[in-house]
């Protein structure tokens, strides 16, 4: 990697973090259909749900237990680690964004992920996201396990009530492949639209389809909300992976 600018913010909640954000966590995740017109009305004007089919987009539901975030667990500038929930919308912006062809928005367009809820499990996370990037955190109950079977997510509480999700994604029979990669995520932030490239470095296993072991149940609340379909299109798995969070922008500058 090339050397980076390091800047330092400070939170509501005192604590001191260096941006780019040095992250390390085990997630496992699903990406599964859901209406796109459901989908759409959830995006800011500026995105448009990513078309894989006549009338359906689709959305990435995963859980994250970080093993580090920042400066460590004892580390007088870092947060300590905590379990999250991201519900993420595929989603495109640029001259291709209002196409309702299957992927053709893809052409002269930018794929990113719209941040549709983060329920995380402590309160410094939440000022770190909210501060920060305006990520739409907040408390809840969650707990994300890495056992010998995979990684088991449950959600209790937040904005869709108690008991809200449980993911199990199975661990890969075939052992996880080494990955390097960038992406964008989006969200708003004082009205504004915020793009926030991450760098993201790790063994991860990549699975089409559904597979014995894995499996998703979430609240009828947030099914009808974005249309979401419970077969997975793909899986992700990875135990050991690392990331690299930048400050975020406006798109246009």
């Amino acid at each position: 990697m090339t050397t980076v600018e390091r800047t330092r913010r400070r939170l509501s909640t005192g604590h001191e973090i260096e941006l780019p954000l040095e992250l390390s966590f085990a997630m496992g995740g699903v990406t599964v259909p859901a209406r796109r017109g459901r989908l759409e009305a959830a995006l800011p004007d500026e995105l448009s749900a990513l078309a894989i089919a006549p009338g359906i987009g689709c959305a990435t539901l995963a859980g994250i237990q970080y093993h580090r975030v920042g400066g460590g667990q004892q580390d007088e500038t870092g947060l300590e680690p905590y379990d999250e929930f991201a519900v993420i919308i595929p989603a495109i912006r640029g001259r291709g964004s209002r196409t309702t062809l299957p992927l053709a928005g893809l052409a002269g367009s930018e794929l990113g992920g719209y941040v549709h809820w983060l329920p995380v499990t402590t309160e410094p996370s939440v000022a770190l996201g909210r501060e920060i990037w305006g990520y739409p955190k907040e408390r809840a109950d969650i707990t994300v396990s890495d056992g010998p079977d995979g990684i088991r997510t449950v959600v209790d509480g937040g904005r869709y009530g108690d008991e809200s999700v449980r993911l199990e994604v199975a661990r890969p029979r075939l052992g996880p492949r080494a990955r390097d990669w960038t992406m964008a995520s989006y969200t708003r932030k004082d009205r504004n639209l915020l793009r926030t490239p991450a760098w993201i470095r790790g063994d991860v296993a990549i699975g089409l389809g559904p597979s014995i072991g894995t499996c998703l149940e979430v609240t009828s609340e947030l099914a009808r909300e974005l249309g979401l379909w419970r077969r997975p299109l793909a899986r992700l798995y990875g135990s050991d992976v690392r990331a690299r969070l930048f400050e975020g922008e406006r798109p246009d500058g």
